[in-house]
């Protein structure tokens, strides 16, 4: 087991995944909210860049 100090001291997280959500890997849970997100990232736009004076 590590120390506290080299688990604080790492760049990365440290993340465990649950193997009870491997069957969820592939399938799209709510595809209506998936369709609108979509369509909504298909005509945004970023905003006009700022000229700094």
């Amino acid at each position: 087991m590590k120390t506290i100090a080299e688990l604080n001291s790492r760049k990365a997280p440290i993340v465990r995944i649950d193997a009870s959500l491997e069957p969820y890997r592939d399938k799209i849970l709510f595809p209506a909210k998936l369709a609108k997100a979509n369509e909504m990232l298909k005509t945004a736009k970023l905003p006009a860049k700022r000229q700094r004076d």
